[in-house]
């Protein structure tokens, strides 16, 4: 397979998995499938159209707003997007174009290739472009200095490099100085500033493209871009990036129909300076933090993209996602092996939205729109129902037989395939281990949204190892106990359920507590018969005979 250009300046880094990985992803899927058919039980389970019906009901919610999310991102990518891009066609440069780029321990390699880009996006546009580098070391200090003096006489007059020296604090603190700094030159209110990461490369042509787009509409306050992951790591992490990136793509597709989006990313995203330009948006990202009920105050630590987001969210201005420009992410998984890995990228991810997600709900939707109120409310919504459908089958299977066990994981192969093929058509991204991908992330993922719901003040930075802990005192200390209790809820209506599921249940009797205080005689109160080995078959019900005449009470005596 021929490399990429992006792949030639990062050695070890690859975008797609070579032929002998996807035909190892159809052998798993292939053998799953066999497996899982040679382990149905010869006999039919009497219950299995109520269990499918159950997880229909219970998946009714989810189902129904990935139906409504495919539409929207399909009307958007083919019908609303091309006349937007039309429009964009014609417009204007900004005056200048003011660049912020934060990283943390990046290699020499890669800062040469994310700047020698980005520098040579700014010789293509020909306007004054400032490029405020946040910086570690001084070793990164000689290589921007050396790429930035490779392409001097190519820039535009008035295009300067300054180096900014992170105070250690974080991201967070290198945007607020990075910013303040924008913000003492005196920029243009017509002018744009752009957020990325040092680990982002350009694509050559696609600068221009963004700052066209965000020029022509005058309502619009900052537009992101998709994102192409650029991996390095074995094939099933490099294509669990790419699905987590074609997920986005159509989220962001969906959402952009709305004229809002649910993030604008840190990887890359564009503003228009009139948005930006006063103190209260630095103070925004560098003070920023929400107001718990039982916790207090929690400061922000990490999520200064979502930070960004809020601080445009509450404005008139509108945010626009323009798929058809894609820059490239390096990426790599922490260390610590898979699990760990992937659970703590999770923790910062749903942690960041989680945190967000309560005050971004109290806008309204008045504010907001319906449509995008809704999906902030699934947010809260959505982890519960998630769990909810596997937890009642793996109850079913413990208590009534393997069968249903069996049944349930052969619909999520069929069903996270027929998604999958969903997401091929609207991004035309697939690998045949997507399915169990998908499913993987949908049950972590729904157990760390549910963790991070009831622990709110737990951040930690996975690459710079800054962490808040969490709060300290008795509120900090029930955390464990709320989320002890929402799980035994949880798992008591999961039982109520399951137990419906029984096959020799009598359809109407009372089950689960009202059961219990039922005492009403019924039939299988009486003496049972042995059951059948498979357990399928109802028992058998003996009646006691009626008693002798003998035994019969004696009547009241005859009066004297």
């Amino acid at each position: 397979m021929a490399l990429r250009p992006s792949e030639t300046l990062l050695p070890g880094h690859r975008a797609d998995s070579t032929a002998a990985a996807n035909l190892a992803g159809w052998m798993v899927l292939a053998a799953l499938a066999l497996v899982l058919l040679g382990l149905l039980p010869e006999e039919d389970v009497p219950t299995a159209g109520a269990a499918l019906l159950t997880i229909g009901a219970i998946g009714l919610w989810r189902w129904g707003w990935a139906a409504v999310h495919f539409t929207r991102a399909m009307i958007y990518r083919r019908r609303v997007f091309p006349r937007l891009r039309a429009q964009a066609e014609g417009a204007p440069l900004p005056p200048a174009l003011y660049v912020v780029v934060t990283s943390y321990r990046i290699s020499p390699e890669m800062n040469a290739a994310v700047y020698g880009r980005l520098l040579d996006e700014m010789v293509r546009l020909r306007i004054p472009c400032c490029v405020v580098a946040c910086i570690t070391d001084m070793a990164d200090a000689e290589v921007l200095r050396l790429v930035f003096d490779q392409r001097r006489a190519q820039l535009a007059e008035g295009s300067s490099l300054y180096l900014l020296p992170q105070a250690g604090t974080g991201k967070r603190g290198a945007l607020v100085d990075a910013i303040n700094l924008i913000q003492r030159l005196g920029p243009s209110p017509h002018a744009q500033m752009l957020l990325m990461d040092g680990d982002t490369l350009v694509e050559p042509g696609q600068l221009e493209k963004t700052c066209r787009f965000l020029s022509a509409f005058p309502d619009v306050g900052a537009v992101t871009t998709d994102n192409l992951p650029l991996v390095r790591g074995p094939a099933p992490v490099r294509e669990w990036y790419r699905l987590r990136m074609a997920q986005r793509d159509q989220g962001m597709c969906s959402m952009a129909l709305s004229r809002r989006l649910l993030v604008l990313t840190g990887r890359f995203s564009l503003f228009r300076m009139e948005a930006v330009a006063s103190p209260s948006f630095a103070l925004a990202i560098g003070n920023d933090g929400i107001r718990h009920w039982r916790l207090g105050f929690i400061r922000m630590v990490t999520g200064d993209d979502k930070s960004t987001w809020f601080a445009l969210l509450k404005t008139p201005w509108r945010m626009l996602y323009i798929p058809d420009v894609a820059v490239i992410c390096a990426e790599e998984l922490p260390s610590g092996g898979w699990f760990k890995a992937t659970t703590a990228l999770m923790l910062r991810w749903y942690g960041n939205t989680t945190r967000n997600n309560g005050r971004a709900l109290a806008l309204g939707p008045r504010r907001l729109g319906w449509f995008f109120w809704l999906c902030l409310l699934d947010q809260r919504i959505s982890p519960w129902t998630s769990l909810s459908g596997p937890a009642v089958m793996l109850a079913a299977a413990v208590l009534h037989g393997y069968g249903f066990l069996i049944l349930y994981i052969l619909w999520v192969l069929i069903t996270r395939s027929l998604i999958t093929l969903l997401n091929w058509l609207g991004t035309g991204r697939f690998h045949p281990i997507f399915p169990l991908l998908l499913y993987y992330n949908q049950i972590v993922g729904s157990l760390v949204k549910i963790f991070v719901l009831h622990h709110p003040d737990r951040q930690r930075w996975n690459r710079q190892g800054l962490a808040a802990s969490g709060s300290q005192g008795l509120a900090a200390r029930l955390s464990g106990g709320f989320f002890a209790l929402s799980l035994s809820g949880f798992l008591l209506l999961v039982l109520t359920l399951a137990h419906r599921l029984d096959p020799q249940i009598e359809h109407g009797a009372p089950v689960g507590l009202p059961a219990v205080l039922d005492a009403r005689p019924r039939p299988e109160h009486y003496l049972r018969m042995p059951c059948a080995p498979d357990r399928l078959t109802p028992c058998t019900v003996v009646t006691p005979p009626a008693p002798p005449a003998s035994l019969t009470a004696p009547g009241p005596r005859p009066r004297a």
